[in-house]
């Protein structure tokens, strides 16, 4: 059986990402003893990703590279901002300084009530900066590894738009 839509797939894989000034860095190993379990299709990865395993079958092995503009993009300046510190404190007007740290990923919700996720990347006496790229943003992603488990996916899965695990519902 080989790799098509609507199929479920398990794979292992190395991740490596580089940018134009980042060196190639391994970022994500997933082990054959715990693969990645998707229903293609409905991966909610980028499209290039599943174009590449598309007609392969299990034992398979890939390697390939989504450059970044089929991944998730270039670095959006507009994306970094200043928020005002003053939405980071309590009642009695104290920073959170506890959760509030460079490196940490907070979610904030902008006017529509749509969360974001951003990348607290400096602090300052009135603001904080924050990064609400994708944290792949800039990077092109390298992928290498095999074809565990090519499978028809059932009806449930169909209905849901995901793949279950071996063990029934995994939801990452």
């Amino acid at each position: 059986m080989i790799i098509a839509p609507e199929k479920v797939v398990a794979l292992s894989y190395e991740l490596s990402v580089s940018g134009s000034t980042a060196p190639k860095r391994t970022i994500e190993t997933v082990d054959k003893d715990h693969p990645f379990y998707f229903l293609v299709g409905h991966s909610g990865l980028p499209e290039a990703f599943e174009q590449q395993l598309l007609g392969k079958s299990a034992g398979t092995s890939f390697d390939f590279t989504i450059d970044m503009m089929d991944a998730y993009g270039i670095i959006e300046q507009d994306a970094i901002m200043d928020i005002p510190s003053a939405i980071f404190t309590d009642a009695s007007g104290k920073f959170d300084e506890e959760n509030v740290t460079v490196g940490k990923y907070l979610y904030l919700e902008d006017e529509n009530g749509q969360q974001h996720r951003g990348k607290v990347i400096g602090i300052a006496t009135e603001t904080v900066k924050m990064d609400f790229n994708h944290p792949l943003a800039g990077f092109d992603l390298h992928f290498t590894g095999q074809v565990e488990l090519v499978r028809d996916a059932e009806a449930s899965e169909l209905s849901h738009g995901h793949a279950h695990g071996p063990d029934g519902h995994h939801h990452h």
